[in-house]
């Protein structure tokens, strides 16, 4: 397999357990290639991915796969290798050696009762880009793995603050990064990746050139995070 069809491929490469690093760097293991996409299912138990640079991989081998129940729309990283052998139809087929789903949501529309609750707990920003029908939002934060108790992570749209129109950037569409940790004590620093679906808020991106979201942050209090529309949508 040539190095250049790899780089084709490989866009962001992590692991679930570590800090994700957004890059363009070809990255490896020692039997499997890396990548990012969206399952998008055929009919029945059949499924492919939608790679993150518009391309398709069909998964001609699924023997190493076991108890994987594919769902329309759930991002997920994509250990793999090529096959030679070519599917009708995809730009890619592969031997698939694991799935690890990404946390997959829509996006909120909180109304000001709901504002406690939803939680706003510090959490870090360190990328957020767009891909296809997604914005991705990874994070850094603080856990305790001890604890069962799982973290509540949203984007929403602040409906109280959007009808006051107390947010004046008029070029970025105002949403807000959310973390709820459920009281659990914070003691241990984690990171990890969030896809959020953008498809309940294109009237709302309308004349917008972005996003801008508001963050409680670990060390830096709120802060605002700008990041423009790479791939247009209306």
């Amino acid at each position: 397999m040539e190095r250049k069809t790899r780089n084709i491929l490989i866009t962001l490469a992590a692991l679930l357990a570590v800090a994700f690093l957004h890059s363009c760097m070809e990255e490896e293991t020692e039997y499997a290639q890396l990548t990012i996409g969206t399952i998008r299912v055929i009919e029945g138990p059949e499924y492919y991915f939608e790679i993150d640079n518009g391309s398709t991989m069909y998964p001609g081998d699924t023997t190493n796969i076991h108890n994987y129940t594919p769902e329309e729309g759930q991002r997920a990283f994509v250990h793999f290798d090529l096959l030679d052998e070519k599917v009708p139809g995809y730009d890619y087929n592969a031997i698939v050696y694991r799935i690890e789903n990404i946390l997959t949501k829509d996006i909120y529309f909180m109304p000001p009762e709901k504002n406690d609750s939803i939680g706003d707990d510090p959490v870090n920003i360190t990328d957020v880009w767009f891909t296809g029908d997604y914005i991705n939002i990874q994070y850094q934060l603080y856990f305790d793995k001890s604890s069962d108790v799982k973290h509540t992570l949203s984007l929403v749209v602040n409906e109280e603050t959007t009808a006051s129109g107390s947010d004046t950037s008029t070029d970025y569409l105002p949403l807000e990064f959310r973390h709820n940790a459920h009281h659990e004590p914070q003691t241990d620093h984690g990171a990890g990746l969030v896809s959020f679906k953008i498809d309940n808020i294109l009237p709302l991106m309308q004349g917008k050139k972005g996003v801008r979201i508001r963050v409680r942050t670990l060390y830096d209090g709120v802060q605002y995070k700008e990041t423009l529309f790479r791939q247009p949508r209306i």
